[in-house]
């Protein structure tokens, strides 16, 4: 049977009506009719958003739901969805998300003899547990330590040793140039971020709509399908199962729900766009 939630919760891709409170009640209703908690449509809402694909609680009510009901539900739902966009609880969470995909800066390079020095404490210090556990054995299983500590003031001396050509000035000179390529990377990621995730969430808003309107805009409604010997449906038209996982959600969605989902879509994209 088709599912209407696939385009309730599809990054809200069914949501442009008015946020009056009228509008919130009835949607506050509706999820309470089909049986989804606010907390889960809501989280429905933000994962559609964030992540770019439908995500929509397994419901069998919702399945239940005839096509002639379901421009209405998606019109309550659309309420719901849009206010919970414009509340501080769903701003502060892109915040956070945005925080999250912030690049981060690569380390400054350590001088060749703060790396000198900090690596040979690091060996003493292995040093010397492995001398105190070796101390702490009986006589006869002493002896399995003594090739590491062999070994460890072996790297100690080599560290100790001024003609190391891993501290030399020349290592010094390729650590800037690697940090300073490193800089330059770090730079660009930070200018990619801070355009695809400026601070008012309508940018992100915008971009899921308009993807939604793109997917959606071609759907064969009328596409043949068959089962394959695993059980699984699947289209008889081989290109068609090429179509992108949302192409699919759309038309199992079916036509009604999806046109009442671009319908709202581009309702709340031009106003979107209206509020540059």
């Amino acid at each position: 049977m088709k599912k209407i939630v696939l385009l309730l919760f599809g990054a809200a891709l069914v949501f442009g009506f008015s946020a009056a409170k009228m509008f919130e009640r009835a949607a506050a209703d509706v999820l309470q009719q089909l049986g989804i908690p606010v907390q889960l449509g809501k989280e429905c809402v933000w994962s559609s958003f964030s992540g770019g694909y439908f995500a929509y609680p397994q419901n069998p009510e919702i399945k239940q739901t005839p096509n002639s009901g379901r421009a209405s539900i998606v019109q309550k739902i659309g309420a719901f969805a849009k206010s919970y966009t414009q509340s501080e609880e769903f701003k502060n969470k892109y915040l956070e998300h945005r925080e999250s995909m912030k690049p981060i800066p690569p380390e400054p390079p350590r001088s060749m003899a703060e790396t000198r020095r900090a690596q040979k404490e690091e060996l003493q210090k292995s040093l010397r547990d492995a001398e105190q556990t070796k101390k702490a054995l009986p006589a006869d299983q002493r002896a399995v330590f003594d090739e590491t500590i062999k070994m460890l003031k072996e790297q100690v001396k080599a560290i100790e040793d001024p003609n190391n050509p891993m501290y030399s000035k020349e290592m010094e000179e390729m650590n800037k140039q690697s940090y300073a390529a490193q800089m330059e990377e770090y730079k660009s990621k930070l200018a990619d971020w801070e355009q695809k995730y400026p601070t008012n969430p309508s940018h992100m808003i915008k971009q899921r709509l308009a993807e939604f309107l793109e997917v959606s805009k071609n759907v064969d409604y009328n596409a043949a399908v068959m089962t394959d010997e695993r059980g699984k449906k699947v289209f008889t038209n081989l290109e068609y199962e090429q179509k992108p996982s949302n192409w699919k959600l759309c038309f199992r969605a079916g036509k009604e729900t999806v046109e009442a989902g671009r319908a709202f879509a581009k309702q709340w994209l031009n106003e979107l766009n209206k509020a540059k």
